[in-house]
């Protein structure tokens, strides 16, 4: 008999919810979402943020605080991460970067191509430039310096330093300069403006961020210009005793201005000639002998005749120019006597009493920085403005740097004719002691009679209006002209751009501390505030509108402001273009210990 088989039924199917699956797949999809926005917030915790001026009561207004710690921050930026870039030492400029550092900076072919003839111009902005690394900026800077010959100057100047209240962190804006000069002998130049955070990391300060907020990369295949000054011997050969003597003077800052150069062409041969002062010291004309080098010729040999500038002007119509100098000679009770020397020969012959000035009892030391001409009253001899800018009693109990009115009464000598002038400068108007360096005669009004412009140091200048007669009336002090205190020391005017209208520049000084200290002021009011800040922003440049008929101020908007210490200015066309540019003489002198601090 056969065994019934055992039949195994199957296995009864398990019957699962149909949303069990949609669940697990949403707790997984939970689950990650919840680990990715962890990992989110913690980069968002660790990040740096982003790189913002600070507001108004968010930044330390300690004066002292913020300016020691400023010094301290920038010491350490300058020692690694500046030096570094100076040397190309990489590793060097790394050492300077904090962890998480990042850089907003264009690469060399990067930005807009400026056209020009000569020099080729990359225009850069914060616009479209990429974030930056640590590697990645130190390649981008590789590429921008790295195939110079070598890298001949390294600037970071902050005009900005607000101090996180921590004390750990701080905002800075900079002016931030890389120049050098290429294998092939032409310059380049890497400049702007920038932002940057830095912060203190284990006691030393590094860079945090560090972003290009406008600037440029100029390059020139050629070496315009070159010093051949001992070559064409345009040398005053100082003695070694009275080198020692001005380093010394200048080391404790006790020289302000030390002499002028003049060029004109002193013996009519068609060839510019040079006459250089030292004030108190001698006067030297260097002849040009057509052949590209000069010989000495001395005016005086006497150093107290010897004055910051002279003027080469005929003022008696003989068809021979007179030497006219900024020294005084000598005082006699109510009276100061000038200098006018006459060409006799190959010599110069004092006209010891052609120009006598009135003075106070007892007022010495009198100190003019500029000679004006002009023929004021249309009677076509030309009458001479004189800049005075101080005397033995400025710069007392009332001396002000921001207004100051106890400089020294300007001159005004009217030319009669024969070398015979009249002093009538407060009865033609010109009142007034204040510290003026320059001037100038134009028609500012347009009404067809040269006006007068005199540019003071330590306070306002002052346009003052011709009545079409000769006689002057002080400009509104709302004027544009008037109404802001300046260190004005250089104006010159032009239609720059061939539009037919004119612009006026104003040669200040630009003030980076004064910058970094202007929104950290407190005690004092809105306006002291203002004109503190208007004189820290540096050089001015009014330009005119026909339209408007006014005078508007934009030197910073046009870019032209930032010129450190400025002296003299001129519009000019060194590239032969067709329009004019601005040069402007800056600087002051340099101290002989290289670690102390220049002008």
């Amino acid at each position: 008999m056969n065994p019934k088989p055992i039949v195994v039924p199957p296995p009864r199917p398990v019957k699962i919810p149909w949303m069990l699956p949609v669940a697990a797949c949403t707790l997984i999809a939970v689950v990650g979402m919840m680990i990715y926005l962890k990992n989110m917030a913690d980069q968002l915790r660790t990040a740096e943020q982003p790189l913002v001026r600070p507001e108004k009561g968010k930044f330390v207004t300690d004066l002292v605080v913020s300016e020691n710690t400023h010094d301290e921050a920038m010491k350490a930026v300058k020692g690694t991460f500046l030096k570094g870039l100076r040397e190309r030492d990489w590793a060097m400029v790394a050492s300077g970067m904090a962890d998480g550092f990042t850089a907003h900076f264009p690469g060399p072919q990067e930005g807009v191509l400026v056209p020009d003839a000569l020099v080729t111009i990359r225009q850069y902005s914060d616009k479209r430039v990429r974030v930056l690394d640590k590697e990645a900026f130190i390649k981008v800077m590789k590429a921008q310096i790295g195939p110079w010959a070598a890298v001949e100057r390294a600037v970071w100047r902050a005009f900005e330093f607000l101090l996180d209240p921590g004390g750990k962190r701080a905002f800075v804006s900079a002016h931030f300069q890389l120049a050098g000069r290429r294998p092939d002998g032409g310059r380049a130049d890497l400049q702007g403006v920038i932002e940057a955070r830095v912060v203190q990391v284990d006691n030393t300060w590094k860079v945090k961020q560090f972003q290009l907020k406008e600037g440029w990369l100029a390059e020139a295949d050629f070496r315009p210009f070159s010093d051949v000054t001992d070559q064409v011997g345009l040398s005053f050969n100082e003695s070694e005793e009275r080198t020692k003597v001005l380093e010394g003077l200048i080391d404790d800052r006790g020289i302000v201005t030390l002499g002028g150069l003049t060029v004109a062409d002193f013996n009519r041969d068609g060839f510019p000639d040079v006459l250089a002062s030292a004030a108190h010291n001698d006067a030297i004309i260097f002849m040009n002998d057509g052949k590209g080098g000069f010989q000495r010729q001395p005016v005086t040999t006497n150093p107290a005749e010897c004055g910051y500038c002279w003027l080469y002007v005929d003022l008696d119509h003989d068809g021979v120019e007179e030497l006219v100098s900024s020294q005084i000679l000598r005082y006699e009770g109510d009276k100061a006597y000038g200098a006018i020397y006459k060409r006799k020969g190959d010599a110069w012959e004092l006209q010891p009493d052609a120009l006598v000035f009135p003075i106070k009892p007892g007022e010495r030391d009198i100190s003019v920085q500029g000679i004006v001409p002009y023929d004021i009253d249309g009677n076509g001899e030309l009458d001479l403005f004189f800049c005075v800018y101080s005397n033995r009693n400025s710069k007392g109990s009332r001396y002000n740097r921001l207004a100051a009115f106890d400089g020294a009464d300007n001159y005004l000598m009217m030319n009669k004719g024969h070398l015979v002038f009249s002093e009538e400068s407060d009865a033609r108007g010109l009142t007034g002691t204040q510290y003026t360096y320059v001037a100038k005669f134009w028609d500012f009004d347009f009404d067809g009679d040269a006006d007068l412009l005199e540019c003071n140091d330590f306070g306002p200048n002052h346009l003052w209006v011709n009545d079409g007669k000769g006689h002057f009336t002080d400009s509104p002090k709302d004027n544009v002209f008037n109404k802001d205190s300046h260190y004005t020391m250089g104006v010159t005017i032009a239609d720059y751009d061939n539009t037919g209208d004119w612009s006026v520049n104003l040669s200040d000084m630009y003030s980076h501390a004064g910058n970094r200290i202007v929104p950290l002021m407190t005690g004092v009011n809105d306006e002291t505030r203002r004109r503190s800040a208007v004189v820290a922003a540096g050089n001015q440049f009014y330009e005119y509108s026909r339209q408007g008929r006014q005078w508007t101020e934009r030197g910073v908007e046009r870019g032209v402001n930032w010129a450190d210490w400025a002296w003299g200015s001129v519009f000019w066309d060194p590239d032969n273009d067709g329009d004019r540019d601005i040069f402007v003489a800056n600087g002051f002198t340099t101290n002989k210990d290289k670690n102390a601090p220049d002008y």
